[in-house]
């Protein structure tokens, strides 16, 4: 595992999966200036490569203003960095409601939430092969 970053509520590291974790320690709001603060980071994590991205806020919330939430679906570097976005939340009325709403606003990646860690990282995985054979 590389060296573990921290930013904000929250810790950014590259797990030997080869998957770019970020892990929520707090409840927090994120605006525009974060979200592309934290994907810098998850950039240079990768060493500049594209990334399969799990999002762990099992006990906390990864809230974001919606100023950021329509800057995130436009944002260009995200796109072309991120292969793949898995979430994983304990609520799994929480999870319906993710999952419900990236079919209303179709991420230009694939997204899926999950409540189980394990689940998550196969279906990355899935998602990398998938990228890989489409390449």
């Amino acid at each position: 595992m590389s060296a573990t970053s921290t930013f904000k509520s929250g810790t950014i590291s590259l797990e030997e999966n080869g998957i770019v974790y970020f892990r929520s320690n707090a409840d927090e709001v994120h605006d525009k200036q974060d979200l592309i603060t934290l994907l810098d980071m998850m950039e240079e994590a990768n060493n500049g490569k594209p990334f399969l991205l799990m999002m762990l806020v099992k006990e906390h919330q990864f809230l974001m203003t919606k100023e950021a939430r329509n800057f995130f679906n436009t944002y260009k570097k995200a796109e072309q960095l991120i292969m793949a976005e898995a979430v994983v939340i304990n609520s799994t009325p929480t999870r319906i409601l993710y999952n419900l709403l990236t079919k209303l606003h179709s991420p230009k990646f694939p997204f899926k939430a999950f409540s189980e860690e394990a689940d998550a990282v196969n279906w990355l995985n899935t998602c990398s092969t998938a990228s890989v054979n489409n390449s």
